[in-house]
């Protein structure tokens, strides 16, 4: 995008202001006086605002106001997407949260550089928040689950979705009961594509195998209607743990096969029918002997499936892009060069049984922030990567290598109708 060019329409007109691309127009404002009744209309007439200009009075709100702004109107959530304007606006505070394996372990934010205020990922504001459990994490929505704790709650689910943005939660219903062993649990939030959250849970077959159990059946909670809506799978699936929700579409890597699994949900829907789905083969390297050693790591930028995996020899990390609607073409957008980042040549070592391992595994990354978060083995540090400089530096230090989960975190700062809708009945104590 130009300096100085201009976008339409843009939702400064609830303030008076519009724009349109390409030429400045003037708007006439007709102000009826409030002092006499039979004073006449005044006209006032007002130059449309170019991009800088709106982007300057924009950057000049509190963080807390741009991000809900931004939620609502698509051409200011474009000015913070885009390179020219988006370093002058307020940053949205990010991290990478993490829990460890300890019973009773709090949720805790590795937050970036200049991430802005504190925000409680400890969920304080949530019932008995001590003995919560991180499950997954979607466009600033978590879901948690209480364990080993039921004497508060006997008549409420174990399970609770919550914003820490806006200290909002809600239990979830009751579903048929069952271990956590017995299924997997998956968050879904885009609020670019809907105000309503949804909640797989995917019901594991029994099987000789504790690992990669295939599944074909689940259940989906929608907050829409705050209800369970049972359904099945085409074929068996077993899953990788990691997903992405992006525009209507869940898509989830598939355990053993190099693929990710593509479903497809309606907006409004409420029925019970087969979802859409579809298969999407990953580049990189597809041996499963190679998962643990060079195991990638999907995620979104700007609406977009993306696929990062560091090379054998852990040289060299590439980062891909889906593009295409019916080809489903995957292009290179990084190359990036781990041996300068590290300051060394070798990036492997050999553990005590002799398995080869790289040093570094991914955590996360945000191809509109720059950055790829990294787990350092051995120290068992957070690493921060930039992209543009290729320099690398610390995020924290966990007090533990034992961690159970990681996400990466970025706060969502409007309040959702599901929370207020659940205040009125019972999923809400």
């Amino acid at each position: 995008m130009n300096p100085g060019s201009s976008r339409g329409p843009s939702c400064l007109s609830c303030f008076g202001w519009n724009l349109r691309s390409g030429r400045h127009r003037l708007m006439t404002v007709f102000l009826r006086g409030k002092q006499r009744d039979m004073e006449p209309k005044k006209e006032i007439t007002m130059p449309f605002l170019t991009d800088d200009l709106v982007v300057e009075i924009l950057s000049r709100l509190p963080l807390k106001s741009f991000c809900r702004f931004k939620c609502v109107c698509k051409s200011w959530l474009a000015f913070s997407s885009d390179p020219h304007h988006s370093q002058k606006l307020p940053r949205t505070p990010v991290g990478l949260l993490y829990q460890r394996c300890d019973y009773c372990s709090p949720i805790h934010l590795a937050g970036l550089p200049s991430s802005g205020r504190e925000i409680d990922t400890a969920l304080c504001f949530v019932p008995s928040y001590h003995h919560l459990r991180l499950m997954d994490c979607s466009n600033g929505l978590l879901l948690c689950c209480y364990e080993g704790f039921t004497g508060y709650f006997p008549d409420v689910s174990r399970s609770v979705v919550c914003n820490p943005a806006t200290q909002e939660w809600m239990f979830l219903p009751h579903t048929q009961p069952g271990s956590d062993s017995d299924y997997h649990v998956v968050l879904c939030f885009d609020p670019l594509w809907s105000q309503h959250f949804y909640v797989f849970k995917f019901q594991k077959r029994r099987s000789s195998h504790p690992v990669d159990q295939p599944i074909n059946e689940f259940e989906i909670f929608s907050s829409q209607d705050l209800l369970w809506h049972s359904s099945l799978l085409e074929s068996e699936i077993g899953f990788h743990g990691r997903s992405h929700f992006i525009h209507g579409v869940l898509y989830i890597e598939h355990s053993l096969d190099h693929c990710v699994l593509a479903m497809e949900i309606a907006a409004a829907t409420t029925s019970t029918q087969l979802l859409k789905q579809r298969t999407i083969q990953l580049p990189g390297f597809p041996m499963p002997e190679m998962s643990r050693r060079c195991r990638g790591y999907i995620a979104q930028s700007s609406g977009v499936l993306c696929y990062a995996q560091q090379e054998i020899d852990g040289c060299t990390m590439q980062i891909w892009r889906l593009e295409g609607s019916s080809s489903e073409r995957w292009v290179v957008k990084h190359r990036l060069n781990m041996v300068d980042a590290f300051g060394r040549d070798v990036l492997l070592y050999t553990d005590s049984s002799g398995s080869l391992w790289s040093e570094y595994y991914i955590l996360a990354f945000d191809l509109d922030r720059e950055v790829v978060i990294l787990g350092e083995r051995g120290t068992w540090k957070f690493l921060l990567f930039s992209i543009s400089t290729g320099k690398l530096s610390d995020l924290q230090t966990p007090t533990t290598c034992e961690l159970s989960t990681e996400f990466y975190y970025v706060p969502y700062y409007c309040n959702l109708s599901s929370f207020s809708a659940s205040r009125d009945s019972n999923l809400h104590v």
